[in-house]
C-alpha cells in the first residue's frame, strides 16, 4: 500500500504518466482486495485520466474551442485592425485561462472526488501504521483487508487461534528430540524387491561324510535345503496440514513433518524385527527377541531381573554362536542394559570385588565401544534396565547380516492430497480436506524380513523361576 500511495503522488505532481507508469500502477492496485480497491478507486481513475506524455508549451485546442476562436475573430473583424487585435489579445486571454482552470478540476489533483478519496486514504494509512505499530490487531479487524488472519495453532485439541501478520519474528527451527532408530535396516542384509514376496533357500542339512575301507562300499549322501518366504507388509501414515501453514515461507513444515515420518517408520522397522511377537501391532513380524529358532542362553537360577548380568552369560553367548558367525558377531542391547554392563568387572571374586578389571572398553580413536572384544550396537527399542521380567529375552549377539535378511519394494512412496476425507489416528472424527482448508501427505512403505539363519544369532534371556 505505501508503495502505491507514493508513486500516485508523484505521478500526480508530475502531471502526466507514461504507459509503463501506468501499468506499475495498476499491477499494485490488482493486488489488492476489494475492500482495499474500493478505498483507491479514485486515485486509480486519476492516473488513468492523466495525459502519457507532458504537456507542450502550445495551446492544444480542441474542435469546440476552435469553433469558439472563429466566432470571436469574425465577431471583431468589423473594427479596424488595432482594435481588434488587442480586443482578441484580450479576449484570448481570458478564454486561455478559463481553459486552464477546466483542465486542472477535470484530470488533476484539484478534482472534488480525489482530494477526497485522498484524504480518505491518508486518515486509513496513518491508522494502519499506528495500529501495526501498537499491535493493536482490533484495530486492524476495522480497518479490514489490511492484515491477513492466519489459521495456525499450537493446539492439538482446541479450535485453532488466529493469528496476524503483525511486525515479530518467527523461528523457522520447530525443536525437538531425535532418537536414532533404523538398526535392523543397517545392519541386516537389504533387498529392494520387484514383487511383494521373496524365497530364500537356507541349508538344512549338509552332506554327510565317512572314512571307507579298502573295497568297501560309499554310502551316498545329498543336501537338504529350506525355504523361507519374505512377506511384505505395509507401514503407513497420513498427515493433515492448514494450507496457512504450508504457505509459510518462514518453516519449511513439508521438510520438517517427512523428516519425521522417515524417522517413524524406521523405529517401526526396528519394533517389528527386534521385538515383535506376530500380531498384527508388529506387521505379524516375529522379532529376533520373541524368535524360537535362535540360539538362547539362560542366567542363573534365580536371576529373573536384567540386573542379575553376568560377565560369564556374555561369553556363552559367544560360546552358543557358530565360528561362522563369529567374525562380524555384535552386541545388540538398549543403552541402559548396557551401564550395568560398564559396571562389570572381567575378573573380580564376586559383585563386591572392586580389585577387578572393568569388562566395558570404552571406544577410542577408530576403535568402537567394546564387551569382551565385541562391538556394541545400541537398539533404542529393546528392552531398557526398568523392564527385567522373568523368561525374558533382553540381548542378542550374532551377525545379522548374514542371519537376517531385510527386504523393500523401493523407496518410500508419498503422495499430496487437497480433497478427500481423512480418518484422524484416534478414528474419532473425519476431516474433510476442503471445508477445513487442508491438505493431506500420504507415505507409504512395503517392508518385512525373515530370519535366513536363525542360528547365526544367540539371545540371553532372564531365569523363569
Amino acid at each position: 500500500m505505501l508503495e502505491f500511495i507514493k508513486m500516485v503522488k508523484s505521478l500526480i505532481a508530475q502531471g502526466f504518466a507514461s504507459e509503463a507508469e501506468k501499468a506499475g500502477v495498476t499491477k499494485l492496485y490488482d493486488a489488492f482486495e476489494a475492500s482495499s480497491k474500493e478505498l483507491v478507486k479514485g486515485e486509480m481513475e486519476s492516473i488513468k485520466a492523466l495525459a502519457e506524455k507532458a504537456p507542450t508549451k502550445d495551446l492544444d485546442l480542441d474542435a469546440g474551442t476552435k469553433d469558439g476562436l472563429k466566432a470571436l475573430i469574425k465577431s471583431i473583424a468589423k473594427g479596424s485592425v488595432s482594435e481588434m487585435m488587442a480586443e482578441m489579445k484580450t479576449e484570448l486571454q481570458k478564454f486561455m485561462e478559463t481553459q486552464k482552470e477546466s483542465k486542472e478540476n477535470k484530470s488533476g489533483i484539484y478534482n472534488a472526488d480525489i482530494v477526497k478519496g485522498r484524504k480518505l486514504l491518508n486518515e486509513t494509512f496513518k491508522k494502519t501504521v499506528r495500529a501495526v505499530y501498537n499491535n493493536d490487531v482490533s484495530a486492524l479487524q476495522k480497518l479490514g483487508g489490511f492484515a491477513e488472519k492466519k489459521d495456525m495453532t499450537t493446539d492439538a485439541t482446541g479450535t485453532p487461534y488466529g493469528g496476524y501478520a503483525v511486525d515479530s519474528e518467527l523461528s523457522a527451527e520447530i525443536r525437538h528430540l531425535t532418537t536414532e532408530y533404523g538398526v535392523a535396516r543397517r545392519e541386516m542384509s537389504t533387498l529392494v524387491l520387484s514383487k511383494n514376496s521373496y524365497k530364500a533357500n537356507s541349508l538344512t542339512t549338509d552332506v554327510s561324510l565317512a572314512w571307507v575301507d579298502e573295497a568297501g562300499s560309499i554310502k551316498s549322501t545329498q543336501v537338504v535345503l529350506g525355504q523361507d518366504t519374505l512377506e511384505l507388509e505395509k507401514l503407513a501414515a497420513i498427515v493433515t496440514i492448514t494450507s496457512e501453514l504450508l504457505s509459510d515461507e518462514e518453516v519449511d513444515l513439508f521438510r520438517f513433518i517427512a523428516g519425521r515420518v522417515a524417522e517413524g517408520f524406521a523405529e517401526a522397522e526396528d519394533e517389528a524385527f527386534f521385538n515383535g511377537d506376530g500380531t498384527s501391532t508388529y506387521g505379524s513380524f516375529t522379532g529376533i527377541l520373541e524368535a524360537g529358532d535362535v540360539n538362547t542362553v539362560t542366567l542363573a537360577s534365580g536371576s529373573t531381573d536384567f540386573t542379575d548380568l553376568t560377565p560369564e552369560k556374555l561369553l556363552d553367548m559367544q560360546d552358543s554362536t557358530p565360528q561362522g558367525a563369529q567374525n562380524n558377531a555384535k552386541y545388540y542391547m538398549h543403552r541402559s542394559i548396557l551401564n550395568i554392563m560398564r559396571k562389570l568387572r572381567a575378573d573380580a571374586v564376586s559383585a563386591a570385588d572392586s580389585a577387578g578389571t572393568f569388562l566395558y572398553q570404552a571406544p577410542g580413536e577408530g576403535q568402537p565401544l567394546l564387551l569382551w572384544n565385541k562391538p556394541v550396537v545400541l537398539v533404542e527399542v529393546m528392552p531398557t534396565s526398568s523392564e527385567g521380567a522373568t523368561d525374558t529375552a533382553f540381548v542378542i549377539y550374532g551377525d545379522l547380516r548374514r542371519g537376517c535378511i531385510l527386504g523393500s519394494k523401493g523407496a518410500v512412496a508419498v503422495k499430496r492430497f487437497d480433497a478427500g476425507t481423512v480418518r484422524n489416528s484416534a478414528d474419532s472424527a473425519d476431516l474433510n480436506l476442503i471445508t477445513t482448508d487442508r491438505e493431506a501427505v500420504r507415505w507409504t512403505e512395503r517392508v518385512g524380513y525373515i530370519r535366513i539363519i536363525p542360528t547365526a544369532m544367540t539371545v540371553l534371556k532372564t531365569n523363569a523361576s
